[in-house]
């Protein structure tokens, strides 16, 4: 029995590299010891198959079974199209949405690693005091808007670069209970008072982790003496910290279309890999200054798999979070009102409850129950049918007439 032909090239990557990696870092954290192997085994078989037998024909069904890791670029496409038909449901017809970026500057790239989790919550929590503060003022909007956050850590020759991607609703929940809409022409929000703003929260939260012994300092060891820290700051503080406005998103459905492409993401896709070979492998970058001009990028295969993994997040961490009235304390009761103040129906998530099949079958038009030769049902083994088992099956397989 021979493996499915596949030109799932960073999976090549970590099949070639993997091992001398991981012999190069013992004390590899758990979860990014986990990705080394899911990758290297999706789809190869190692992680056995799922078989499925028609009760009519008897013809067999044979699938390497994926790793279902949230790192792995082979594995997202449905939760990708998934997510995105969820979010449609959410987002209100004739308002805009608006692409926010925000940002830290990159002296900070190193206390983030050192302390990823604590540093990443606070910047989904500045980030959100922020835009919600900003927005409560009638100057700007006087409501409460929707916002989906997607958190990304990476720059496009896989450096750590750690940024939040914002979709804002141009309107929102007044505190009377009204949906009013932006009067701005463009984004409503100042980018001057957002960035000052941003920066306050951060830098003053950032201080107070400092003060109470919770930040850690392994690849900046000064920064523990408190005056380097405090100079620190004090050059964070004196730099301007700009959101950026990417751009007004046309039609609510490429608002969630762009960021559905970011939710399920790793690092970098197979699409961008150019080669792997016995030492390095090669992948594609857009360098934004040099006017987004594609140019590849040549490192050896275990910094490859270095700079791959440096963008696992912790176990338990959610790239993707909600806020305004699309926050999950509410939201189907916020949506509900604002559908009914604009005259329009809410008809809820038809997705969140569709069993696999039925999923499949809303997404792709791939139907896993019945037989696509004789239209028989499909009988399903356990998943994870090892290799020897699978051949067993194969070999007593009925011929198919036909």
């Amino acid at each position: 029995m021979t493996n499915e032909p596949s030109d799932l090239l960073i999976r090549d990557a970590f099949k070639r590299f993997g091992k001398e990696y991981l012999s190069m870092h013992p004390a590899l954290p758990i979860e990014r010891e986990k990705a080394v192997f899911c990758i290297t085994n999706c789809k190869t078989g190692s992680l056995g198959y799922n078989v499925s037998e028609c009760e009519n024909c008897g013809k067999i069904m044979i699938h390497a079974n994926s790793c279902n890791n949230r790192v792995c670029p082979c594995c997202q496409a449905a939760l990708t199209k998934k997510w995105e038909l969820e979010r449609n449901t959410e987002l209100i017809e004739g308002i805009a949405y608006y692409h926010v970026i925000f940002t830290v500057p990159h002296e900070l790239n190193p206390v983030f690693q050192d302390n990823e989790t604590v540093l990443l919550n606070l910047l989904f929590q500045s980030v959100r005091d922020t835009v919600l503060t900003l927005c409560s003022d009638r100057h700007h909007l006087g409501a409460v808007p929707g916002i989906i956050a997607v958190l990304h850590t990476w720059g496009q020759k896989l450096n750590y670069h750690p940024h939040l991607h914002l979709c804002i609703s141009g309107g929102g929940l007044t505190p009377e209970g009204k949906f009013i809409e932006s009067k701005h022409k463009g984004f409503f929000l100042p980018e001057a008072a957002a960035a000052s703003m941003f920066r306050g929260k951060f830098l003053c939260s950032l201080k107070k982790l400092y003060q109470s012994g919770s930040l850690r300092f392994f690849s900046q060891k000064e920064l523990s003496d408190s005056e380097n820290w405090k100079s620190f700051i004090d050059r964070l503080f004196s730099k301007r910290w700009l959101p950026f406005i990417k751009e007004t998103f046309n039609g609510r459905g490429n608002a969630v279309r762009y960021l559905a492409r970011y939710s399920y993401r790793s690092a970098i896709s197979n699409s961008r890999i150019v080669s792997v070979d016995e030492d390095t492998v090669t992948f594609r970058y857009k360098d934004y200054a040099d006017e987004n001009h594609q140019k590849t990028l040549t490192v050896k295969g275990t910094d490859f798999i270095d700079l791959f993994l440096q963008h696992v997040l912790p176990s338990g961490f959610h790239r993707v979070r909600f806020y305004g009235y699309l926050s999950n304390a509410g939201k189907t009761k916020k949506l509900k009102l604002i559908h009914r103040l604009r005259n329009s129906i809410y008809a809820g998530d038809p997705y969140r409850s569709m069993k696999t099949a039925e999923l499949l079958m809303a997404l792709y038009g791939k139907d896993i129950c019945h037989c696509p030769v004789c239209s028989g049902v499909l009988i399903s083994y356990p998943r994870g049918m090892p290799a020897n088992r699978v051949q067993s099956l194969l070999n007593r397989q009925k011929p198919v007439a036909s």
